[in-house]
Parts: C-alpha cells; sequence; structure tokens
C-alpha cells in the first residue's frame, strides 16, 4: 500500500467502528412512576416508586423533585423508590427524571399528583364512671368501703381518684376498663360528707369523668346500753375501776348497773348471804298501811334501803326502791326466766320484784314487775317479793 495513502486509510477505519458504536448505545428511559397512597394526612408516609427499562448508565441517578429540589431515589438495576412525610396540603406534583454525573436531565421526566388533606386530630372520649356499691352511713373509726367502676370507649383508661372530704389525703388507683374497684376508709369525725370521685384517661388530651358525689352519714357508734360500776362508784375504765370488772367486796370490783339511756344506776345482787343476796324477799308497807308495825323493819322494803343506804353503795346514800315503770325499763323484751340482760343483772330471780308504786285504789296494795315474763301486776303489800335498789 502507498505510503502516503495508509494513514488515511487507518483513520476512516477508526472513525467507521466509533459511529457504528455510538449507533448501538441506547440510552436508559423511566417507564412507569407511582405514588402510594395517592391520598394522606398532612403527616402520612408516602412512597414514590420509579421502573426503569433498563439499568442506569454509570454515573447516573434516578432523582426525584417534591417541590423542593432535586432528591436521588435509592434502588437497584431497574427498580427505585423514596418515601417521605409530606406535610405540605393540597393538590401536589412530584416529577422523576434520570441525571447524568454533572446531574444533567437525561431524556424525558416522568410526572405524577397526589394530595395531602389536613391532619386529622384523633378524637378522644372522656370515661366514665359508676358506683357500684357504697352505703349512706358508716359509724365513726369503722372501716367504709366503696366500690367504683370506670368505662373508656377509647380503652385509654388511666385512674380512679377519691376525695374523701374529710382533709385526708386523695387516693388514686391505677384503673382497667369495665372493673370494679375497691376503696376503703376510717372516718374519724361525726357528720355528713360529700365525698367526690373521678376517672382519668391517658388520651390526647387527657380527659376526666364526671363527678361522682356520695354523701356519707358518719354516726356516733352506738352506747353500750349498760356500764359496769365499781364500788368506789366510778364507771368501769374510769378512775380505779378497770374494764369489765368482777363482783366483789373491794373499791375496784364490780357492785352496781348504769343505764346508760336513762342514767339511772341499780343495785346488782350478790350470792354472798349477805345484805344484797339474791334469796332475800321483803313485804312493801309504807307509812299509810304498816298493820303490822314492819315499816323500817329489815324484812321490810324501807328498811333494806336505809341498810344499803347506810353502806354507801357504789360510794352514794341516796338508794330507793324503784317505781314500776323503772322497773319495767331494764326488762328484756323477749326473753324470760328471767327477762334481763344477766351479763349486766347477773343472779336474778325470775320472780316479783316490789315497786313504789301504790295502787290508787287500794292503800294495801303495790305494783311489782314479774321478771319471769317481764309483766307487771299489783298485790298485797304484806306480801313478801324481792327487791332491786335504784338511784
Amino acid at each position: 500500500m502507498n505510503k502516503y495513502i495508509a494513514p488515511f486509510f487507518f483513520i476512516f477505519v477508526i472513525a467507521v467502528i466509533g459511529n457504528v458504536q455510538a449507533a448501538t448505545i441506547t440510552k436508559t428511559t423511566i417507564t412507569q412512576t407511582s405514588v402510594t397512597p395517592t391520598s394522606a394526612p398532612a403527616g402520612g408516609m408516602f412512597k414514590f416508586t420509579a421502573t426503569l427499562d433498563a439499568p442506569l448508565e454509570t454515573g447516573s441517578k434516578v432523582k426525584i423533585n417534591l417541590g423542593k429540589g432535586l432528591a436521588s431515589m435509592t434502588g437497584t438495576k431497574t427498580s427505585y423508590s423514596l418515601s417521605r412525610a409530606i406535610f405540605t396540603t393540597g393538590s401536589q406534583t412530584y416529577k422523576v427524571g434520570i441525571y447524568n454525573a454533572k446531574n444533567a436531565l437525561q431524556g424525558k421526566v416522568s410526572s405524577g399528583n397526589y394530595s395531602v388533606s389536613s391532619k386529622i386530630t384523633p378524637v378522644n372520649n372522656a370515661p366514665t364512671l359508676t358506683l357500684v356499691s357504697g352505703d349512706d352511713a358508716v359509724e365513726q373509726y369503722q372501716i367504709y368501703t366503696l366500690q367504683l367502676k370506670a368505662t373508656d370507649s377509647d380503652n385509654n383508661l388511666r385512674s380512679i381518684t377519691v376525695d374523701w372530704k374529710d382533709g385526708s389525703e386523695v387516693e388514686t388507683q391505677t384503673a382497667t376498663n369495665d372493673t370494679a374497684f375497691t376503696f376503703t376508709h376510717t372516718y374519724t369525725t361525726v357528720s355528713k360528707f360529700a365525698l367526690l370521685a373521678t376517672a382519668k384517661d391517658n388520651g390526647r388530651p387527657n380527659l376526666t369523668s364526671t363527678v361522682l358525689l356520695k354523701t356519707i352519714d358518719v354516726v356516733a357508734p352506738p352506747v353500750d346500753a349498760f356500764s359496769k360500776v365499781c364500788n368506789s362508784g366510778a364507771l368501769e375504765g374510769e378512775e380505779d375501776c378497770p374494764i369489765n370488772p368482777v363482783l366483789g367486796i373491794k373499791p375496784t370490783d364490780w357492785a352496781c348497773t348504769q343505764d346508760n339511756k336513762t342514767g339511772l344506776m341499780w343495785e346488782v345482787k350478790t350470792t354472798d348471804s349477805g345484805l344484797r343476796d339474791m334469796a332475800k324477799k321483803y313485804t312493801n308497807y309504807t307509812l299509810d298501811y304498816d298493820p303490822n308495825k314492819l315499816y323500817g323493819a329489815e324484812t321490810n322494803a324501807d328498811g333494806f334501803v336505809v341498810d344499803v343506804n347506810s353502806q354507801g353503795l357504789c360510794g352514794a346514800s341516796d338508794w330507793r326502791l324503784p317505781t314500776k315503770d323503772e322497773l319495767l325499763g331494764i326488762v328484756q323484751k323477749g326473753v324470760t326466766n328471767p327477762a334481763i340482760d344477766t351479763t349486766y343483772f347477773p343472779n336474778t330471780q325470775s320472780s316479783y320484784f316490789w315497786s313504789s308504786s301504790p295502787n290508787a285504789d287500794l292503800s294495801y296494795g303495790a305494783w311489782y314487775v314479774y321478771f319471769y315474763g317481764g309483766y307487771s301486776n299489783d298485790d298485797f303489800k304484806d306480801l313478801s317479793f324481792n327487791v332491786r335498789l335504784v338511784r
């Protein structure tokens, strides 16, 4: 080959090969784009995807414009995506394109639309509180029990709180839906208290139930019907008289019983064959009827009164024969043989006991109370019956 022709031949061949290679290179294009979901509240997450017809050329990237500049989508081969939380509300447009290493757009962009609505605030409903059980009254110093149940339709119940309204600390318990919870309290003051109870939830914002109001009548404990009295004259538990003293002759022993309702103090009978022995009986002659001249005798009721007062029973000297109504006041209803509270009136005969109440129509008659059945009647004063003194 001519030495002048050869160089031009090689240049021609290289040019032809280059043109052939250029002709066989095909640029990657976007075949499909999408967004999921197409609509969501502000702050919701959207996923943008792009599908290519071939892998990207070296140095190229798939990028998306969401209105604030380009952002690279990630992926491999022909599938790319990007997830974003979108807060701008209204109809939105996204644009996806392929960009080379110099950030120059290659080909056309592919676009689509989606919408962002205003953020929906979840609705939180207040819980309801109901009374399961609770008495209207309680004794002072006794335990009061209250049961409450709360219900929350959102199932986010938090607690139940009770304010006892007596100056004590408010009580709160962690609560669960539709479960009864027990609260206990001891009131130390006699009065009426309007306690308040509420239920709270964990919602946003926290909501509280309607206040539940319960009025509690705190009453004084009942007074014991009777109290024991020592020979010294002191009530049991006071001064030198112990709680629940025993019968006896010592100053700290039991000898009398006080009726706490009427304030009357009664003689207690003994079994020591002494002055107040339960077996002793007496006539009931009075100044206006004393045919046998026994008024003032030891065997007559008035003589027994004088003897007991001279001894100063339970520290007193004003003992007397009780009236019919006073005797009936210590009769225990529904009890017979004897019809009396033997805890406080031991050694009581189931027999007749004289009273100081005369028969208005007969000077020789007086009333008695029968302590077998607990009723009263009248009889002749010269009969011998039991006697129990009072002051």
